[in-house]
């Protein structure tokens, strides 16, 4: 019997070791995503503050997307 225990904590030891090895990995992954999110929507906020001279309204089409994202979150 201790010899099964030694082994079976022996088992629990290696799994418990690879979950930790896989959970840091996923970590690592998450992480770099939730940077790259922040530098793009840093990046776009900085762009959003340049005035540009064009003659497309872009009220007119930002209102258009607003309203269109609205009624598909109303048939949701």
């Amino acid at each position: 019997p201790s010899d099964v225990d030694l082994e079976v904590s022996s088992i629990k030891a290696r799994i418990c070791n690879a979950l930790d090895g896989a959970a840091e990995k996923i970590k690592a992954v998450i992480g770099r995503r939730d940077l790259e999110v922040i530098s793009f929507m840093r990046e776009s906020m900085a762009r959003d503050a340049l005035k540009r001279l064009t003659t497309f309204n872009h009220a007119e089409s930002e209102r258009a997307k607003l309203e269109a994202l609205a009624a598909a979150e109303q048939r949701l």
